[in-house]
């Protein structure tokens, strides 16, 4: 009987082990259980090493000079006319809390070459706000801008890489916190997290846009070339917001992301999400505008942008976009790339169309971005029939303020 018992026994152990084998095999092997962590944002400064060409072309790109200190990007121009332009009084107010503000509180100067706005610390909950005044580079006067949300809870989804959400309470707004990886528009936020890229050295491990299909490369860029307004993240100061976070709190907007899937309950982007047609009466402020309704939109079918940074929605509706002829990339670019000669978007229609297409034809000045300046439209309509608002010429920078 003894005996019995320690050959059932015996049995049993074998069975445990093989069946305990058997689970480390399926738990190293299983697919659905992460090997290793995602990718993670580190800088563009990580890549310089590995890329020079790209990241020595790239840091004379807008994109980078998206957002500077004041001692790194005032324009000479707003410096020299601070108290006043001739005309039109200078900053002098901070939107938020109204206080008095001087050019020694400005830390922050935001865009460069169409205009440049202003942010000094807003000491009441220690974010950033805007000033009361835009500079205007073209007519080089002041201009009314009145935005009262904090800067980071507003805008810097879009002017900043590797943003996200940390801790968000719907019912307690002003209590959120944000971070990001770096000022600007850096590398990773058009080819994704880098992280692994550096620890590879692998190409597979990094999002390369002129590997992916054209309507692909197209979402990456109308990530921020969007108007939209945001009722599930909103600004500290309780607002509907522009800017537009990861759906997951602690999460980043990838390139490759379909963020026109995101939380569609709490954003609307008008002519992107079906049921927000380019043609409805939006009454939001903010949308006031932003297309062109009128007799030649509806004969055409098309509405042209009538506000800035909407760019996306405007080239959706072209035939280029909905025939997979062209994508943003086809026409701008970022940096240099090794073997190839760097894309000058002025000279692109002529590549394939000759003297068929003047630009101020085909792309006349739509969107208004500032006082009698206008950005093109990107609706590319061969019978354009619109005359063009003023545009900044091609090649246009102005002179940065240097003590």
């Amino acid at each position: 009987m003894k005996s019995k018992v320690l050959v059932l026994i015996a049995a049993l152990a074998l069975v445990f082990i093989g069946v305990s084998v058997h689970a480390a095999k399926t738990k190293k092997t299983d697919k659905t259980v992460p090997e290793t962590a995602a990718a993670a944002f580190v800088g563009s400064a990580s890549c310089q090493a590995c890329h020079p060409l790209e990241f020595d072309s790239r840091a004379k790109s807008l994109a980078v000079k998206m957002v500077l200190t004041k001692e790194e990007g005032l324009l000479k121009g707003a410096f020299e006319k601070w108290e006043s332009d001739g005309k039109n009084p200078g900053p002098a107010k901070g939107n938020i809390t109204g206080r008095d503000v001087k050019l020694d509180d400005v830390e922050y100067v935001i865009g460069t070459r169409w205009k440049q706005r202003y942010m000094s610390k807003n000491e009441v909950d220690g974010g950033h706000q805007f000033l009361n005044k835009q500079y205007n580079t073209i007519s080089g006067q002041w201009e009314n801008y009145g935005n009262k949300n904090d800067w980071a809870t507003t805008c810097a989804t879009c002017h900043t890489t590797g943003f996200k959400v940390l801790n968000y309470d719907p019912a307690n707004p002003k209590a959120q916190k944000v971070s990001y990886t770096e000022r600007g528009i850096g590398c990773e936020a058009c080819h994704g997290p880098g992280s692994k890229h550096i620890q590879s050295k692998s190409a597979k491990d990094i999002w390369n846009p002129a590997k992916q299909p054209k309507d692909v490369q197209t979402a990456a860029c109308g990530y921020c070339h969007i108007r939209l307004e945001n009722d599930k993240f909103k600004t500290l100061q309780g607002n509907n917001s522009e800017h537009f976070p990861a759906p997951k709190v602690g999460d980043s907007f990838k390139p490759g992301d379909d963020w026109r899937a995101w939380y569609p309950e709490g954003a609307v982007i008008p002519g992107v999400q079906s049921n927000q047609p380019f043609s409805k009466a939006y009454t939001q402020a903010d949308f006031k505008g932003m297309f062109l309704v009128d007799d030649i939109s509806k004969a055409n079918g098309v509405y042209e942008e009538g506000k800035h940074h909407q760019q996306y929605q405007g080239f959706i509706q072209s035939k280029h976009y909905q025939k997979s002829i062209l994508s943003c990339n086809d026409c701008h670019t970022s940096h240099a790339v090794k073997g190839k000669q760097e894309i000058q978007a002025k000279d692109t229609c002529v590549r394939c169309h000759g003297d068929r297409y003047p630009v101020d034809t085909i792309m006349p000045g739509t969107g208004k971005t500032a006082d009698n300046l206008y950005v093109r439209t990107h609706t590319f309509l061969k019978n354009q029939s619109r005359p063009s608002g003023k545009t900044v010429p091609s090649g246009y920078y102005p002179e940065i303020y240097k003590k």
